[in-house]
Order: C-alpha cells, then sequence, then structure tokens
C-alpha cells in the first residue's frame, strides 16, 4: 500500500512541477512577445488574471516540490495548487473554444482530466479505497 501512494505522489510531484514551469514560460513568453492584447483592451481584467496564473503556477511549484520532498505540507499545498489548475484549464478552455482554437482546447481538457485522474487516485489510496 505505501508503495502504492509512493509512486502516485512522484508521479503528481512531477506532473504539477512540469505543468508549473509551463505555465510560467508561456506567460513570459507570450509577454514578451506582446502577445497579450488584453493588457491595452482589458488591462485590469488581465491583470487579475495573470496575477492569478502566477500564483497558480507558483503554488504547482512549492506543491510539486514539498510533495517530492515528502514535506508534511506538501499534500495540502498540492491539493490548493492542483484545485486551482482545475479552474484554471476549464476556464481557459472555455476560452480557446470560444476562439475556435481547438488543439489549445483539446490540450486544456487533457490537462483538466489528468489533473482530476491524479487527484482522484492520491485520495483513493490516502483513504484505502484503493
Amino acid at each position: 500500500m505505501k508503495v502504492k501512494i509512493i509512486v502516485i505522489e512522484i508521479i503528481a510531484s512531477i506532473y504539477t512541477i512540469i505543468i508549473g514551469i509551463a505555465m510560467l514560460c508561456m506567460w513570459i513568453f507570450l509577454l514578451g512577445k506582446r502577445e497579450v492584447p488584453d493588457l491595452t483592451t482589458k488591462p485590469t481584467q488581465i491583470s487579475f488574471h495573470l496575477i492569478a496564473e502566477f500564483i497558480t503556477a507558483i503554488m504547482l511549484l512549492i506543491g510539486g516540490f514539498g510533495l517530492f520532498a515528502n514535506q508534511s505540507w506538501g499534500m495540502v499545498i498540492f491539493y490548493i495548487s492542483i484545485g486551482m489548475v482545475i479552474y484554471s484549464t476549464i476556464n481557459a478552455a472555455g476560452f480557446y473554444g470560444q476562439l475556435k482554437d481547438w488543439p489549445m482546447f483539446i490540450m486544456l481538457i487533457v490537462f483538466t482530466i489528468i489533473s482530476l485522474l491524479i487527484t482522484t487516485l492520491i485520495i483513493l489510496v490516502e483513504f484505502h479505497i484503493l
């Protein structure tokens, strides 16, 4: 039983670290190339959105490293950050679906499903259901 949770936690920690890094890189790249048109058309809205995205990415990194290092707070931060990323990917999927950008839409739905599956597996193993 202990081996199951360790393997799942390692997978979850690597996944959250990768997603956190990807989120940071994506936004730094888009901002650097000035490909965020909302900065001029909706500056307040996009500023708050960017703050939420950066906080989510940082929380994913903290949670991922904490979980990987088997810190007592790692699981708590993981649950908070994975909830944040699930909300973020569902929200972004709606945005890209509206634009009919199907590759981004599909990718975000896949990330949502993976996040939900990893979280569900951890809960099932932690509570000895699996």
